[in-house]
């Protein structure tokens, strides 16, 4: 949850400059007390081990916003080089055009070697029910997802990326 974490702070700590660019005071007290003491603690550790309960909860994490169609959160979960060879516009329009929202994801398996994770998640429910396979690569004190294909997203433009997906059937029916 370590990006859903990140993500509820920087807007708590920018809800809370608004509140004290709004308060009606007009005195130097600062921010709130609540707002002092959240920005104090760190959210994010500042790196995670190589364990499979750390590869686990990333995945899941990943999966679940995922499914619930938050792409441009999910980019951010990517690897570095990932995010190099993908911008986040076309991560974000070739997910919305090929959606995999909606979908339940069960982790299966997860195994990890050295500074590689692949986890296998278990796709049931109505439909084609199957299995999915990811990488994830440590690095920089967290564990980031390495797409199988960046060359999906690298077409002259964005519906064009989607259209390849579709062509190559990663696309959920």
């Amino acid at each position: 949850m370590r990006y859903q974490a990140s993500a509820m702070a920087a807007a708590a700590a920018a809800a809370g400059l608004t509140m004290v660019g709004c308060s009606s005071g007009g005195g130097a007290a600062g921010p709130p007390a609540s707002v002092a003491k959240a920005s104090a603690r760190p959210t994010v550790p500042l790196g995670e081990p190589h364990t499979v309960a750390a590869v686990r909860s990333d995945a899941d994490d990943y999966l679940s916003l995922y499914s619930a169609g938050q792409y441009a959160i999910t980019y951010q979960m990517l690897s570095a080089p990932a995010r190099q060879a993908i911008s986040e516009q076309a991560w974000v329009a070739v997910h919305k055009g090929c959606p995999g929202a909606g979908r339940a994801y069960r982790i299966t398996r997860v195994v990890v070697t050295g500074r590689t994770a692949v986890v296998t998640a278990a796709l049931p429910g109505a439909g084609k029910p199957g299995s999915q396979t990811e990488t994830l690569v440590y690095a920089n004190g967290q564990w980031g997802f390495a797409p199988r294909d960046l060359s999906l997203y690298q077409h002259a433009s964005v519906a064009a990326d989607v259209a390849a997906v579709h062509a190559q059937g990663h696309c959920a029916a």
